[in-house]
């Protein structure tokens, strides 16, 4: 993600930037002295990718600037952006901070609106927020040694608690549901997730689970902002996207791990996935189990490969 840097009194910008990535997510630290960062419709232009950009203020001060709201972030606060819009982001005093940027379309955060999302700050004392910012910490000294699988696992498990947190922070009193249909929306998502293995799986079925009318069940999903059938079919992808990554099976055909979580139409799905992921399931996974060392290398060198057959 490009940003125009400028120092404090023209000095010379300073700071440590510390990185690592996790299939589509990346963790960073900084620390730096004063200076203003500013992200440019230049930069954005030629970008297809969207991201949301989480960050956990350690050290001094951040005011954050984003489709015409500003907020300042003191140490122990989070701020959140979007990478496709404009921003600016002016630090000061010893600015530390630990950041996540995660895909936009790896999130059902069902209570933020995207689009209208600026630039947002929260508590972050409050709920997952700090085993959060400690997990991101401890994140980078493991990062080197873990395995493609472990790696994944991160990735997916993060994006997760991730999008737990913010729909625990965003929801106001006024944006949350009820208490009844928040526990019927509760029980429809508890057999979603034990049933996404059924390839029978719909909202017909979930509906009857419930004791309710399909009507009233597309109702209580739309007060979250997603419809019961996106919501099943964005867990499958979750679901097939985490074992792709898993060397344990690594040699299990694609078709199979379709099959293991209720994908009746592969040639749909793979559509769907590789518009969310940049590619089809098969060369996700030659990404993700690709070793570390043997990726950079390939990234230097674009004609290198790596042995092996090929797989449709």
């Amino acid at each position: 993600m490009p940003f125009r840097f400028a120092a404090q009194d023209n000095h010379a910008f300073q700071g440590d930037f510390e990185a690592a990535n996790f299939l589509s997510t990346s963790v960073f630290s900084m620390a730096t002295r004063d200076h203003t960062a500013e992200r440019t419709a230049e930069h954005i232009r030629n970008e297809d990718e969207e991201y949301v950009v989480v960050t956990f203020q350690v050290g001094g001060m951040l005011k954050l600037t984003q489709q015409g709201k500003q907020v300042q972030l003191t140490p122990g606060q989070i701020g959140l952006y979007l990478s496709s819009k404009p921003a600016q982001l002016e630090c000061y005093g010893n600015y530390q901070s630990r950041s996540v940027r995660i895909p936009v379309d790896r999130l059902n955060t069902r209570s933020i609106r995207w689009d209208q999302v600026g630039a947002l700050s929260f508590d972050g004392s409050q709920g997952l927020a700090p085993p959060i910012l400690s997990f991101l910490t401890g994140l980078f000294p493991a990062e080197p040694t873990l395995t493609p699988s472990a790696r994944a696992a991160v990735a997916n498990h993060l994006v997760g608690l991730v999008e737990a947190m913010l729909a625990d922070l965003y929801l106001s009193e006024e944006e949350s549901l009820q208490s009844p249909a928040a526990d019927l929306l509760e029980q429809c998502l508890v057999f979603i997730e034990a049933n996404l293995s059924n390839p029978q799986l719909n909202p017909q079925m979930v509906a009857d689970s419930a004791h309710i009318s399909i009507r009233y069940l597309h109702q209580t999903f739309k007060q979250s902002g997603i419809t019961c059938a996106s919501y099943i079919r964005s867990r499958r992808i979750d679901r097939v996207r985490a074992d792709l990554a898993l060397e344990e099976f690594a040699i299990m055909p694609v078709e199979k791990i379709l099959q293991r979580w209720g994908v009746q139409n592969p040639s749909h799905f793979g559509q769907v996935f590789k518009r969310i992921e940049g590619c089809a399931p098969a060369e996700f996974r030659r990404k993700a189990l690709i070793p570390r060392g043997a990726l950079e290398i390939m990234s230097r060198n674009p004609g290198a490969r790596t042995g092996g057959g090929s797989e449709d």
